[in-house]
Order: C-alpha cells, then structure tokens, then sequence
C-alpha cells in the first residue's frame, strides 16, 4: 500500500490520539456485545436489577482472569508476561486505529475502512492453513501480519522485528481468548442466572484453548502433486469453474461480486460479503498456488465460500486445475490480454498429463517444515 493510500489513515489516526501535556488515561476494555445484550430489550425492574448485577461480576470477573490492555494476561495463565507487554506496545503503536483496544474491529478508523477490519473477539479467522471450522495456526497469523491483506487497509508488517512479530501475535491471541470467554460468560449468566464457580470456569476455558492447541497439527495438504500449468490446465480449471458452480458466486469470467453484481449474502461479523474478483489478482489468503488451493479444499471461515475438498475426493488434480485457472485469470491484466469473454468459455474438457511442478512443491514443503511456529511458551503450557 502506497503512502498516499495510507495517508488519509495515518491522518484519521493522529486525529483519534490524545493531545496536550496531561498524560492520557489508560485503555480499558469496553463490555462486549454478547454482555451488553443481557440487558437490552428488558423491562422488568427486576430482571434488569439481576442482569445489571451479573454484567458487573463477568466484569469483575474478566479482570481478574484475563487483565487490562496493558497487563492483557494470556488466558490459563495467571499473570502477564514481558513478550505480552511488548505485544502491547505494538499493539498499542500500530494496530489499535483499526482493531481497537478489545481487538473487536471497532478501532476509531474502522467507520472510514471498507473492508472492516478484523474482529478478533469470535475467534474467526478467514486465512489459515487449516481444514474449514478449525481455527488458525500460529503461523496463518504471522504471515496475515507480515504480508498484510491485499485490497485492504491492511498493510504489510514485514518490518516488524522477529521479536516484535512474535509478541504481537501472542496479544493478539490473547485478545481473541479475552472475547471468546467473555462471550461464554454473558452466555452462562443468561442462561443460569449466575457465573461459574472456578471448577467449571476452568472447564470453560479449557473448552475455549483446545480448539487452537490442535490446530498446530491441522495443516492441509495438497492430496496430489501439481500439474505443469499449461493451457491446457488452465481451460480444464475453466471448465470445471463453470461446471462446479464456482460461478454462481464468482460470475463466468470470474469478476466476483462486487465487479460483477453477485449478491452472495453477510459475513459472520454482520457484514457484506463479496466474492472475490479472481480477475484482479489480488488474492487476501495469499497468491501462491498452494494458498489458492488451500482456499478451494478448505474454504474462508466466516465467510459464505465453502469447502470443496469432498466434492474432488475422487480427482485430486481437478483442485490443481482450478488453481490454475484462478491464478491464469488474476494474471490476465499483467499479461495485457483482454477480460474473459464469451469467447473464452470452454466447450469440453481437454485431456491433462499429470506432473509435479517445482514451485507448488516448494510452497507445501515450506509450510510444512516451518511447522510452522510452534505455539508459544505460554500457549504450550496453558494447552497443557
């Protein structure tokens, strides 16, 4: 992202900092809406009495398990830490503008910013390496950080010392545990009329760390080599695009929603969903040819793109033939040749010779050796 994309941002941001010598008043955390909601639409005096007292224990309650913003404390543990205190001063100088301090998207910026920016808090997160429903590896964070999320105001941190990247991420994740037991708190209390006792709340938080400390085992793996991309790959991909029913998201030519009029319905966070424009070749998960695959097997979490990994079971190769055809379309304005047209529609499914390709394999070994970043210290033990 340019300086002049950026500017309006940085503008918007120094507007929303706090000015003169007096020191600024700490961050708080806001009540989430999951809490906020035991109340709405009450009009019993009583009830109101009983739900108002249970939002200021889960309050209390939320303090003394997760922290502040300056002391965040990683959930299943019992204090902050000083990798969590630098997460917070990035946190802080960088992110802050857009994610705002409880990480739920509603940054003072955010209202300028389409697409929003990320809500942490749900513990959705659309780019991973991960099967659809599981959530993110450590690494599917590090690298959205560094490489940042093309057609977004979401830029590339790839100047983030190794140290900083690592502790940012470590907030981060301690922002989205925050909300997901925040959340199961406000739900408790709804339906119980009181918070758990610290047996069951140990519970709770173990059902909430689970989920990620599995996802480090989670990686999905290209189920065949890839094919030479060829021409010929490429109008079986289009083929199978058209006959698959990519396109009724996508459109034929691959313009998407926005480009091409496709209403394909809201988001998990409430808001309007695009499908991509293949034709721009921005790619938000990543644009190596094992990012795009992973896109098709597994799907966007939160988002209405499903997973299509059971629908080729039984031809492995067709994902690698629609990889191809989703980059050839992406690099077409590149090339300087011509949208797709009428005239580029496939009428039969040319025959393949089936290869390995260099850089495919190289991407998918990449991924695997990295591990990618074994959980932190603190996320090992608390997943213990």
């Amino acid at each position: 992202m340019s300086f002049l994309t950026l500017r309006p941002l940085l503008i918007l941001a120094l507007i929303a900092l706090p000015c003169g010598c007096r020191r600024a008043t700490p961050p708080s955390f806001a009540p989430g809406p999951a809490v906020e909601e035991l109340t709405a639409e009450v009009e019993d005096a009583e009830e109101r009495e009983v739900l108002e007292e249970l939002q200021s224990q889960i309050a209390v309650k939320m303090r003394q398990v997760t922290g502040t913003p300056e002391k965040l404390i990683l959930l299943g543990t019992e204090k902050t830490s000083d990798k969590l205190k630098l997460g917070y001063a990035v946190y802080s100088n960088y992110c802050t503008q857009c994610h705002g301090v409880n990480g739920d998207g509603n940054g003072p910026v955010a209202e300028h910013l389409n697409p929003k920016p990320r809500n942490y808090t749900m513990g959705v997160f659309k780019f991973t390496s991960t099967p659809y429903g599981s959530k993110p590896r450590r690494s599917d964070l590090m690298k959205t950080i560094q490489r940042g999320v093309t057609g977004t105001s979401m830029p590339s941190f790839d100047r983030f010392s190794p140290e900083q990247l690592e502790a940012v991420v470590d907030y981060v994740l301690a922002l989205t545990y925050r909300g997901q037991l925040e959340s199961e708190l406000a739900a408790i209390a709804y339906d119980e009329e009181e918070l758990p006792d610290e047996e069951y709340l140990a519970d709770v938080v173990a059902g909430i760390l689970e989920p990620w400390s599995e996802a480090s085992g989670q990686i999905v793996m290209p189920a065949s080599p890839m094919p030479p991309m060829t021409p010929e790959t490429i109008a079986a991909g289009h083929e199978i695009f058209l006959t698959k029913a990519c396109n009724k998201c996508h459109g034929k030519y691959g313009r998407g929603g926005l480009a091409g009029g496709v209403d394909v319905g809201t988001d998990v966070w409430g808001h309007n969903a695009a499908a991509a424009d293949l034709s721009s070749g921005m790619f938000r998960g990543g644009d190596r040819f094992v990012d795009i695959y992973r896109r098709i097997t597994s799907g966007i979490n939160g988002t209405p793109m499903p997973a299509f990994a059971s629908m080729f079971e039984d031809d492995p190769d067709a994902i690698w033939h629609l990889v191809h055809f989703v980059k050839e379309t992406g690099n077409r304005r590149r090339q300087g040749k011509p949208p797709l047209s009428e005239a580029d529609l496939p009428t039969e499914l040319p025959s393949v010779e089936q290869a390995s390709e260099d850089d495919a394999e190289a991407d998918v070994e990449e991924d695997a050796r990295e591990g990618e970043s074994e959980p932190s210290e603190d996320v090992q033990k608390k997943a213990a």
